[in-house]
């Protein structure tokens, strides 16, 4: 009796344990991830369409990507996702995970993990400074241009280069927390516009996030997408919990 018992208690924990892991993941990051091998420039057209699809909840335009943020002479390289609040909030709902704060995405400002801000030591109303890697085919247009360029050309080459490689200075408008480290210590929330900014993308995206009325049974809402999206590639799904796992559709 008393080895049942120490059983049933052993896996109502750890089954336990798993749903709410799945959960932490599954709330955080979005059903479906459609993205390109290049970026999403007709993507309005596109989101509709998969609005559009059945099975389909809500979906929202993202940027995502690597950065250098600063802060007081800390510095570390997170991703960036840059959203649109309103949209994002349909998909995710991001607003639940704010520890410290608000999710005010208004200008210049961001919102960070809670063990990216431990680690640069930043608090709600601080300013980080963020680079990107993103613009640094700009960067070498713009130095190709002022090597020959000449009196009033030199000065507007100059004028470009030093719009190209000026940081953003963000405001820390509101700390999040989502239990999970990965997501808690590697990303911070910008402003969508924001991370077009940093990648040069214009109004292109990376991709567009897609809520479905059935988190484990995201596949089939992946493959009724796929008919309307051949001759593009990289839709990814979150049909299975851990991030790594994604299935990846041509």
């Amino acid at each position: 009796m008393l080895g049942v018992t120490v059983l049933i208690l052993v896996i109502s924990v750890m089954t336990g344990f798993d749903r709410e892991l799945r959960q932490k993941v599954i709330d955080f990051d979005a059903h479906i991830l459609v993205s390109s091998e290049d970026v999403l420039r007709d993507w309005r057209a596109l989101k509709t369409k998969i609005d559009n699809t059945p099975g389909v909840v809500a979906t929202a335009p993202y940027i995502q990507g690597p950065v250098i943020v600063e802060f007081q002479n800390q510095r570390l390289a997170p991703l960036i996702r840059g959203i649109d609040p309103a949209q994002e909030e349909k998909v995710i709902p991001l607003r639940k995970f704010i520890k410290y704060g608000k999710l005010d995405l208004e200008g210049e400002s961001a919102v960070l993990g809670i063990e990216l801000a431990r680690k640069l030591q930043a608090r709600v109303g601080d300013k980080i400074t963020v680079y990107s890697p993103g613009n640094l085919g700009q960067i070498l247009d713009s130095i190709k241009k002022l090597e020959n360029a000449k009196g009033e050309e030199e000065k507007n080459a100059i004028d470009e280069l030093r719009d190209v490689i000026l940081p953003k200075e963000l405001t820390v408008t509101g700390i999040f927390e989502t239990g999970h480290y990965l997501h808690d210590s590697e990303f911070l929330l910008v402003p969508i516009y924001v991370g077009q900014e940093l990648y040069g993308l214009g109004d292109a995206l990376h991709g567009i996030t897609v809520k479905t009325d059935d988190p484990y049974g995201a596949e089939r809402i992946k493959q009724a997408i796929q008919q309307f999206y051949r001759g593009r590639r990289g839709l990814r799904d979150h049909e299975h919990v851990d991030h790594r796992d994604r299935a990846k559709a041509t």
